[in-house]
């Protein structure tokens, strides 16, 4: 696996920038685009449904490598390579980058995640993101860069603010242990092009109100799926609110949606927290204004949790 690593961080970057223009490809800078986008997707099929381990890390190195190969074309960035199924490629709304992100299954209980984020210039400039999730002890706390990034899965890019000061909310999934699924909020800013991961746009912690976290993390049961993405309608960032499933005393809590939806409103400089949102019927959902399970305490089976702790304490 260090050699997939190493193989990412060797590549030269070639900070040359350009124009805004968007460019016609020459024929041939075209056919080898759809060759190489033909192999990538390929490439990318075997990372997913290859049964052997081996070969699924094969297909990922070989998958980096050419993926480096195919962005050094002449204006790759204006390449959709909307055949590459398995690989999500997301652009925030001023499309000045865009970031691409695959997963790669160690096991049932262990994935890694692979991805660059390409910028918008004449020349190639790419920035390989190496996931060090299992080194971050404390992530909500930290500011990360592209070779000590939290892997997962962008599916879905907002932005704050205009120009070269804006920060941008990358959405991201990660398939974590088996056992529990997360997602959560990362803003992405450009220190002199070079991407800064992290924060501090979010209201203090609940359970720690001395620090403001640098990327907001939701962990949840991996049986079910929670909703937390922009919706456009709404103007907001709309979230599952999370309460614990019953389960016995001493394992630790895992948390299911209960019915209703907390919110972000996107300013230039922060996100507002908005703790209950009204009722409001969506194109995915019918947003409720309280919780199913009310605020008294109760889980997800309509028990007190207040008295589980009473008699856990008395034991």
């Amino acid at each position: 696996m260090r050699f997939i690593y190493a193989s990412f961080l060797a590549l030269s970057l070639n900070f040359t920038f350009g124009q805004n223009a968007i460019p016609l490809f020459t024929s041939s800078i075209l056919q080898e685009l759809s060759k190489a986008e033909d192999t990538l997707s390929f490439l990318a099929h075997s990372i997913v449904n290859d049964t052997l381990p081996e070969e699924r890390f094969y297909a990922t190195r070989e998958m980096i490598l050419t993926l480096v190969r195919t962005l050094r074309l002449k204006n790759s960035f204006y390449y959709k390579f909307s055949k590459l199924k398995s690989v999500s490629i997301q652009y925030p709304p001023d499309s000045s980058f865009r970031i691409f992100t695959w997963q790669l299954e160690v096991s049932q209980s262990e994935h890694r995640y692979y991805g660059a984020i390409q910028l918008k210039a004449d020349s190639l400039v790419l920035y390989p993101l190496i996931d060090r999730s299992f080194n971050l002890s404390n992530p909500e706390k930290m500011t990360l860069s592209a070779d000590n990034w939290m892997g997962c899965l962008v599916y879905g890019i907002q932005q704050m603010g205009q120009g070269e000061g804006s920060t941008y909310l990358a959405f991201g999934y990660d398939a974590n242990d088996g056992k529990t699924r997360k997602k959560w909020i990362e803003p992405i800013k450009f220190n002199q092009h070079i991407p800064v991961f992290g924060a501090p746009l979010f209201p203090k912690g609940k359970v720690d109100s001395t620090f403001i976290p640098q990327r907001f993390i939701l962990t949840y049961a991996a049986e079910t799926t929670i909703k937390l993405n922009y919706d456009s309608e709404l103007d907001l960032i709309v979230f599952d609110h999370l309460a614990p499933l019953a389960i016995k005393p001493g394992q630790p809590e895992i948390m299911v949606p209960d019915g209703s939806y907390e919110a972000f409103k996107i300013h230039p400089d922060k996100l507002e927290y908005i703790e209950m949102l009204p009722v409001v019927t969506t194109g995915e959902n019918v947003l409720r204004p309280k919780p199913v399970l009310g605020n008294e305490g109760k889980d997800i089976f309509g028990k007190s949790t207040l008295m589980k702790k009473k008699k856990s304490g008395n034991k």
